[in-house]
């Protein structure tokens, strides 16, 4: 029986969920290791999102000339190359702005392509299940894949252990091999009043992600010593928690409870950011911290883009939606890290760009709740 398309992209997001906590987790970590202060690895991640927001207009030429499953494997093929290159950063030269060149083209083609990709296959009104099986995926995958990649750099080598995450992230283009093409039509646009909602909540979502993920996983990788297996088993312990946190918030928004999920979310989120600041500065309360921030993650993952990926659907083209709101994240997210770089230079410690996220928790959760009460007051 030939697969459906949700049924492939659950395939892939479990392949991709293995090349991101082998590997993407690991790259902030790897340039202090090649010499880059964390101020300076935080700095350049920041203009890896920013060469995306600068190059997010090259993704609709592609899709209206080859369709919209194209992007997302070309992003697949190009931030497979941009692993490649990874080794062969060695501190500040051409070598890093030709990697952030590449890595943010790659990243750019994948991420607008994936969320616009699920948001036209995704059933609305199963959007939240469809939306909790995917991070729950994820979740699984993360309590292996820490330790592979951490293993793959420490005994394999960095050149070795990136190709093979290369290699891995090429396997992950083939479940969507034979998956449904959508077509770009070249004349539309997206409800400019539903864009102008969710480019607020993904810059919000950004600098939470920034303050809570990038910056805590950065903050754990200083406090456990710089090496790569114990972030990467400290990674594989928190993986369990998050196995067993997504599939909840999927089936309170199908339900029509979505505020709870909200609350929920976003409430146990404050908390583990305020838990964050107090504990990364030891390594057993920062374990602690990881594990409760990893049962977090696919809550708030679930909580967010289920309403996020029905707007796309609601704007009439989930592309353009997506290319327009998907900006404010990578400006959040590169506002998160400059933020926290500019901090850190000054001598301060992790604590208080931690709780920067704070903000974007309480903004999320208020056009979320925005748009449910919107919801609940169309007319079925």
């Amino acid at each position: 029986m030939a697969l459906t398309t949700i049924q492939r992209i659950y395939a892939h997001a479990g392949l991709q969920s293995f090349v991101e906590a082998s590997g993407g987790l690991f790259v902030v970590g790897f340039l202090i290791k090649q010499g880059l202060s964390p101020s300076l690895a935080l700095t350049s991640f920041a203009l890896v999102l920013l060469s995306r927001f600068a190059l997010r207009a090259a993704v609709l030429p592609v899709a209206y000339a080859y369709g919209l499953r194209t992007v997302l494997l070309l992003g697949v093929g190009i931030r497979a190359v941009s692993f490649l290159m990874l080794p062969l950063v060695s501190g500040l030269g051409p070598m890093l702005v030709a990697y952030i060149v590449i890595s943010g083209l790659g990243s750019v083609l994948y991420w607008t392509g994936y969320h616009a990709y699920v948001s036209s296959a995704g059933d609305n009104d199963a959007m939240g299940k469809q939306v909790s099986i995917q991070q729950a995926t994820t979740a699984t995958v993360g309590i292996v894949a820490p330790v592979a990649g951490g293993f793959l750099l420490s005994w394999a080598g960095t050149v070795a252990g990136f190709a093979v995450i290369a290699a891995i992230q090429l396997l992950a283009g083939l479940p969507l091999i034979g998956a449904a093409n959508p077509e770009i039509p070249r004349e539309g646009r997206a409800d400019p009043n539903i864009v102008r909602n969710g480019r607020r909540i993904y810059f919000a979502e950004g600098l939470q992600s920034g303050c809570s993920v990038v910056v805590w996983n950065l903050a754990l990788f200083v406090t456990l010593g710089q090496s790569f297996e114990s972030f990467g088993g400290a990674m594989a312990l928190a993986g369990f928690g998050a196995a067993a946190g997504s599939l909840l918030i999927g089936r309170l928004i199908d339900r029509g409870r979505g505020t709870h999920s909200l609350a929920l979310a976003y409430g146990f989120g404050a908390a583990v950011l305020m838990i964050k600041a107090m504990a990364w500065s030891s390594p057993l309360p920062a374990l602690l911290a990881t594990a409760l921030g990893a049962m977090a993650t696919p809550m708030l993952a679930t909580a967010m883009l289920s309403p996020l990926y029905a707007m796309a659907q609601r704007s009439k083209c989930t592309l353009r939606f997506n290319m327009a709101t998907e900006g404010g994240w990578d400006l959040g997210c590169s506002t998160a890290a400059i933020v926290a770089a500019l901090i850190l230079t000054g001598g301060f410690g992790y604590s208080l760009p931690i709780l920067l996220g704070l903000l974007g928790v309480a903004t999320i959760a208020l056009g979320l709740t925005r748009w449910y009460c919107g919801e609940s007051s169309v007319p079925a």
